[in-house]
């Protein structure tokens, strides 16, 4: 590194991009940040942090209904002096939006009230021409070992992140979408990251453990089904958007039955005994999913 006029510069070790980092935006207590190309981590070494303003954080509006996970996730940001706004509901996150200055927004892909592509549809709508405010959505992955490829569409959205990569991806990602200089950022290889750290791994467990997915309930409340429903319908509109989109009327249902059917195998292993019944439910989320974006397959 060396000294600037009014900074110091500093090169990420993993793919040698340069950086001028100012005291006077260091965050308190925060001693490095990943590197906007690569993700690797950057030591902040040279400067003395400025203190503590946290009116001078970038906000970042946490659209989930899990306040546990917003928590977590606030937890997350704080580290790398960031600021969360959370909201656990499609209204409560149009609210927050329109009373409350917002730099980026994390949201799930299903809430209880709308689903996130509804909601960012709003937003845009409500901002008009007062400029892009980035988005990124947060994928449930009901089926991991499904899933390994990137979604085949964003739904207006910038970039997407898995819950249980929260921990090592969510900063690198917000950071290319947010950078300074207004240049097109490649995206976030996970491969040259660092391993994670004791931290990191801890709040995977954290959120595995809010997930609970797997394990059978006795006797669900009828909303806990719709709920299941609508993550394995949010992911499934997430990850086949190519063949939503090929696919004809009436044909839709057909061209993902493979995915609807595993969806109902988790729903047997999770609600024993629902059968037709919360099968029914998940093609119904389905349809209403695919009827707010404006396809319906009859």
């Amino acid at each position: 590194n060396a000294n600037g006029t009014s900074g110091v510069f500093l090169k990420c070790a993993g793919c040698g991009k340069a950086y001028k980092v100012h005291p006077e935006k260091v965050p308190q207590g925060v001693t490095s940040f990943p590197c906007r190309a690569c993700g690797v981590l950057v030591p902040i070494v040279g400067i003395d942090p400025r203190p503590d303003a946290s009116g001078d954080h970038r906000v970042v509006l946490v659209v989930v209904e899990e306040k546990e996970l917003a928590q977590l996730i606030e937890r997350i940001l704080g580290r790398y002096g960031y600021r969360a706004l959370a909201a656990h509901s499609g209204k409560e996150a149009i609210e927050a939006f329109s009373e409350n200055h917002v730099d980026i927004i994390l949201i799930n892909v299903f809430l209880p009230d709308m689903m996130g592509y509804e909601i960012l549809d709003s937003l845009k709508e409500g901002r008009g021409d007062a400029g892009h405010v980035p988005s990124i959505l947060l994928s449930s992955v009901h089926h991991a070992a499904r899933y390994k490829r990137a979604p085949t569409s964003l739904y207006g959205a910038d970039d997407y992140v898995e819950r249980h990569h929260l921990p090592d991806l969510l900063v690198p990602k917000i950071e290319r979408l947010l950078d300074g200089e207004g240049e097109e950022q490649p995206a976030v290889d996970p491969s040259k990251l660092p391993p994670p750290e004791d931290h990191q791994i801890e709040e995977r467990r954290e959120i595995e453990d809010l997930e609970m997915q797997e394990q059978p309930s006795e006797d669900p409340a009828a909303e806990d089904i719709r709920r299941l429903c609508r993550v394995i319908a949010g992911d499934i509109a997430l990850y086949n958007e190519d063949v939503i989109s090929a696919s004809g009327p009436g044909k839709i249902l057909e061209a993902i039955s493979r995915d609807l059917t595993e969806g109902d195998a988790l729903l047997d292993r999770k609600f024993p005994g629902k059968g037709e019944e919360s099968y029914q439910l998940l093609r119904k989320e389905m349809a209403n999913l695919l009827e707010a974006r404006g396809i319906t397959d009859p």
